[in-house]
């Protein structure tokens, strides 16, 4: 199953939120792009996911614009910016899912601690919306299925 997570700049929503589908389950092929491409993923993002027990890659952030010529099962925007966005890029999508996860990075801090406290509610956020989205919909689709029923149980083959 192919999917593509988007987010403003593919910095921070779209790297928790593929962290996490990765841990929920296999069978998913996952690329991140952003509306804007970012500079890098912040310090303090990695923190939070080291934090969590996720090594989040240090990957140069990509632009949606790169991903513009493949099909996707999902394509699933984390953002209100990169939903508006999506009405006018044009992507081979066979379904399209939409949260509004807060930027973490609108509000100015004091410190770094301050930061990282944002962004670990908003981890804690997208960890509880994204199981509930893998769970009632994408998990049954990622089960084996076979002629006698059994699914997981089988041993037809």
């Amino acid at each position: 199953m192919d999917i593509l997570l988007m987010s403003n700049e593919d910095t921070c929503r779209s790297r928790i939120a593929q962290e996490l589908l990765h841990a929920f389950g296999r069978g998913m092929n996952i690329s991140t792009a952003g509306i804007m491409e970012g500079n890098c993923v912040p310090d303090a993002v990695c923190n939070v996911m080291e934090q969590n027990g996720f090594s989040v890659s240090r990957k140069k952030p990509s632009g949606v614009g790169t991903y513009t010529h493949r099909s996707w099962d999902y394509v699933i925007t984390l953002c209100k910016e990169a939903g508006e966005e999506l009405k006018f890029i044009t992507l081979d999508a066979k379904q399209q899912v939409h949260f509004n996860f807060e930027d973490p990075f609108k509000n100015r801090f004091q410190n770094e601690s301050e930061q990282e406290q944002q962004i670990a509610a908003l981890y804690e956020t997208m960890y509880r919306r994204l199981y509930e989205f893998y769970r009632d919909e994408l998990s049954g689709q990622l089960l084996p299925h076979c002629t006698c029923g059994a699914n997981t149980y089988c041993r037809c083959e």
